[in-house]
């Protein structure tokens, strides 16, 4: 499937990214940008925004929340598809309160028996919550049950 809205692909590197990867798999995404921070394994990636690494961090989440609202502001994606983690909540929700954009969220494999908190605040400003356990439609009941693990 080919799609042309401009999209945001905002991920940790590492085990997000590729849950991402496999989400994405057979869809020709022909107007994409990708967001992460720093590491060794982004060298390979085209139109890539490096963001900082929010890491537990408030002055850190603040940093990364002006490079998320400055990188909207020139992408003006429609939609923002994420694994997490916490690099992707700012871009997340200003996305959607500030420029209505359409918020697909995917909850990690990793977490099979517990909500993540990402994804607790995300599920809130999120159009589309993806989860791959079904213990979890207890605690997001508006999610959908993917057909099967991504991996």
């Amino acid at each position: 499937m080919k799609l042309n809205s401009k999209i945001c692909l905002i991920y940790s590197p590492g085990g997000h990214f590729f849950e991402l990867e496999k989400c994405i798999e057979g869809l020709i995404l022909t107007n994409c940008y990708h967001v992460t921070f720093e590491s060794k394994r982004n060298t390979k990636i085209k139109n890539l925004y490096v963001i900082e690494h929010p890491n537990k961090s408030i002055i850190k989440t603040i940093i990364n929340l002006f490079q998320s609202i400055r990188i909207l502001i020139k992408e003006k994606p429609k939609f923002i598809i994420t694994t997490g983690a916490d690099v992707a909540v700012p871009t997340f929700l200003v996305g959607k309160i500030l420029f209505n954009t359409k918020n697909i969220f995917i909850e990690s494999i990793g977490n099979f028996d517990r909500p993540t908190l990402t994804g607790r605040i995300c599920y809130y400003f999120s159009d589309i919550f993806l989860i791959q356990f079904k213990k979890l439609k207890k605690i997001y009941p508006k999610a959908i049950l993917a057909k099967g693990l991504i991996h």
